[in-house]
């Protein structure tokens, strides 16, 4: 923690967090990498609310492709954030459930979703603005 310009307690500084005495780099950044990803957070706001079969997740998912969703699910089951779990029925059946380490992210996704659903009309403005200033 440190003491922000208005005299209270801020938050502590990307800087520090970065080069924690436990903190390799290469895993740092491939951690916020994923979870940054546009679509492993939507994935895990979506299975926060219970387990979900493909499907389910490409019809909630607008844009993801087939390839996509399956990269994006292997890579979180892989950083034990998902989980999937095979049911031997006929035909077969595959859930996506997410972990509780995926669920201790959820507050997190859900914070920054927030914050771009508020935020999405001014953002939209000023892009707008800035491209056509850049023409």
């Amino acid at each position: 923690m440190r003491n922000d310009a208005r005299g209270g307690v801020d938050e502590p500084r990307m800087e520090a967090i970065c080069e924690g005495p436990n903190v390799d780099p290469e895993v740092f950044r491939s951690i916020l990498a994923r979870v940054g990803d546009k679509w492993s957070m939507m994935l895990i706001g979506m299975l926060q609310e219970g387990p979900r079969r493909f499907s389910e997740l490409k019809s909630m998912t607008p844009g993801i492709s087939s390839r996509m969703l399956t990269q994006t699910l292997r890579q979180l089951e892989r950083d034990g954030l998902v989980e999937r779990e095979m049911f031997a029925e006929i035909p077969p059946r595959v859930e996506y459930q997410v972990t509780p380490l995926g669920l201790s992210l959820v507050p997190a996704v859900l914070a920054l979703a927030e914050w771009a659903a508020t935020h999405t009309a001014e953002i939209a403005a000023n892009r707008d603005a800035y491209d056509a200033a850049a023409e």
